[in-house]
């Protein structure tokens, strides 16, 4: 089964079930799919700037948070590092937020950045979505073969040991490591290179609509709206098709 989307969700498309399939790759993306923030941005930027005694509203943080991010997260090829260290583009980001929220920019800023870098390499700046350890856990004794691949740095790998997930995943694909992100075809052509000793196709699991991928007959993306989609409903339609027998 293909799975693709459209404005209300996942549309299921036909395969010919008679026959048996190997089972597919299930390349997850990472934060918005498996993990969300433990608090809101916003909450986390306000509070860290009273230690400089800086006063903010976190709802003006946290709505400016989303709007610079979601400017900034389409990076062209040329303009992302391959050593896992992206602090250049979180700089860019946290000064933009400080900005467009009115904060003045000062001698704390470059101590007050690190801090935010460095929280948000810790399990405590995060929390795996309710379904996600039991449906990975179920998955991965299917046998499907699990791996990783996220617009994120090596802090990435932190937080998933961190949190007991990484036993789950043959692999971790990371934009900051590659010098190439979602959505630029390359990201998409390296992963099916990465894979193509498991499985000749490969399950997108993204939350972000924005994350499409170019045409491939080996790709299939599965698009999660929580509260209305998540990672069993994946898990269901992959047991009732021929992949899942």
């Amino acid at each position: 089964m293909n799975y693709w989307m459209d404005k209300k969700g996942p549309i299921f498309c036909h395969w010919r079930a008679e026959k048996k399939m190997k089972r597919p790759a299930i390349v997850f993306d990472l934060v918005g799919t498996l993990l969300q923030t433990a608090l809101p941005v916003g909450v986390v930027y306000s509070k860290l700037l009273t230690e400089y005694g800086i006063r903010s509203d976190p709802k003006v943080m946290h709505n400016n948070f989303i709007k610079v991010f979601d400017f900034f997260k389409l990076r062209p090829q040329g303009t992302i590092p391959k050593d896992g260290d992206d602090k250049m583009f979180w700089e860019k980001i946290v000064k933009t937020v400080l900005q467009e929220s009115g904060i003045p920019l000062g001698s704390f800023f470059f101590d007050y950045f690190n801090k935010l870098y460095s929280y948000y390499s810790q399990k405590e700046a995060w929390k795996p979505y309710p379904e996600v350890m039991s449906a990975l856990e179920k998955m991965s004794s299917l046998g499907f073969p699990l791996f990783v691949a996220s617009n994120w740095d090596s802090r990435a790998r932190t937080v998933l040991m961190e949190w007991g997930i990484r036993q789950y995943f043959l692999d971790i694909f990371l934009s900051a490591e590659w010098g190439v992100a979602k959505p630029e075809a390359l990201f998409y052509h390296l992963v099916l290179l990465k894979t193509t000793k498991v499985s000749s196709t490969v399950f997108f699991v993204e939350d972000d609509p924005q994350m499409i991928f170019p045409y491939s007959e080996k790709i299939r993306f599965f698009l999660l709206k929580r509260p209305f989609v998540n990672l069993f409903d994946l898990l269901s339609q992959l047991q009732k098709s021929s992949y899942g027998k």
